[in-house]
Parts: structure tokens; C-alpha cells; sequence
């Protein structure tokens, strides 16, 4: 399957799902003062300039490299970058995995199911996916809602399949089909 950017960007009013920018590194610094975002993602631990743009351009080429889809969740109300939202292809066919994450200022605020619920609607329409699926760590009670509220359904648990932070955890595992 051909992946490209989603034309025109998705958007619902309140978040933007677009290319990310060298204008964001802000939103790579806040996520770098998370502990739990770097633990189980490419965000640098400790943000410089150098490493925020590395962070962006890596983004950039997951589509490049076929390896997926990454875009920035920006914020309309707030103006800026607040996040990030990746569809990583998986190596069954026309299968999509969503990650996301939202930096700690911006939480509570809907974005992130906005956003999943964005990302999950054009990958099994538009975007020809036949599943989007989300891996999330069972003590992730903030991730099982937002993929709730963005239509996912639960389908079960993976043993001992997560890393995070050096350690093992198990992986619930949530899908939104194409019907």
C-alpha cells in the first residue's frame, strides 16, 4: 500500500493532523519533561535544539522509509503543535497500529480522542486500511478512554509484549475495523 500524507489535512475544528514542522520543537521540549512519553517513544530524554529537529526529521521520514504515517496534533484553540499521532504499518496486510501522545499541559482536553478518532476514521476509509489497532500498557487507564471515545473496541490481552522503560508489561489490545 502506497502511504502518503492525508489530502487535505484532518481536521474536526477543535485539532489539526498535519506534517510536522521545525516550527514544533516546543511541543518536542514539553514532551521531553514527560518521563512516561520518552519511556516508550523516540522523544529525546533530554531535549536540545539538535535533538528536537532530529526527533521532526525522523518523523518525516517514517513515510520515506515506509514505515508509517507521523503527524503533529495541533491544537486550533491553543495555535500550536500539542502532540503527536503515528499510524505505523504492521506486517499483516492492510493492517495500520496507532501511538500517540499528548504533552502533559495539554491533557484533559479531548485533543487525543479527537485526534485518534481523526486518524482512526480516514485509515479504514480513505486511507484503505482494513484495521487500525492500539497497543496500551492495562495500567494506561487515560489511553483505554481515549481509544473508547474514538470507537475502538477491546479484543484482549498480549502477555508479556510491551517494553517500557526497560520493562515488560502486557499489551490490551483495541481495534476499529472497516465495516
Amino acid at each position: 500500500m502506497e502511504l502518503g500524507y492525508p489530502s487535505p489535512p484532518l481536521e474536526d475544528g477543535r485539532v489539526v493532523l498535519r506534517a510536522w514542522s521545525l516550527d514544533d520543537l516546543n511541543c518536542v521540549a514539553e514532551a521531553s519533561t514527560d518521563p512516561r512519553i520518552p519511556a516508550g517513544t523516540t522523544v529525546p530524554v533530554r531535549f536540545t535544539p539538535s535533538a528536537g529537529r532530529a526527533f521532526i526529521e525522523r518523523q518525516w521520514r517514517r513515510i520515506e522509509e515506509h514505515e508509517g504515517i507521523s503527524l503533529a496534533i495541533h491544537a486550533c484553540d491553543a495555535d500550536r503543535a500539542i502532540g503527536l499521532i503515528a499510524m505505523m504499518l504492521r506486517p499483516q496486510t492492510d493492517v495500520i497500529g496507532l501511538g500517540y501522545w499528548i504533552v502533559p499541559t495539554a491533557r484533559g482536553c479531548g485533543y487525543a480522542s479527537r485526534a485518534a478518532s481523526l486518524a482512526s476514521t480516514w485509515a479504514i476509509g480513505p486511507g484503505g486500511f482494513a484495521r487500525i489497532e492500539a497497543w496500551v500498557a492495562p495500567d494506561n487507564h487515560a489511553s483505554q478512554r481515549v481509544l473508547a471515545a474514538a470507537g475502538f473496541e477491546p479484543e484482549g490481552r498480549l502477555r508479556s509484549f510491551l517494553v517500557i522503560d526497560g520493562r515488560r508489561s502486557d499489551a490490551l489490545v483495541y481495534s476499529r475495523i472497516r465495516n
